[in-house]
């Protein structure tokens, strides 16, 4: 269990890095579909915002105890 919080956690820092990267190398006056333009990067940027949003999630989910799965036959 703990590696698997570890590479979350190493994913998840990437995708931040990742993040800054994008955002740095957007040319923001180039309004073309494809290379480095705007439209191209601000989908990156969500993508890579989703991407941190669900192993946030996961990362939360990976410390919780409850719900349990319930002994079986019941007492």
């Amino acid at each position: 269990m703990r590696w698997i919080t570890l590479g979350v956690l190493a994913v998840a820092i990437w995708a931040v890095i990742a993040w800054f990267e994008v955002l740095e190398l957007i040319e923001w006056t180039s309004m073309d579909y494809i290379g480095r333009s705007a439209p191209s990067g601000v989908v990156g940027l969500i993508v890579l915002a989703g991407l941190t949003a669900l192993l946030v999630a996961l990362f939360g989910e990976l410390g919780e105890k409850e719900p349990a799965p319930e002994s079986w036959p019941p007492e």
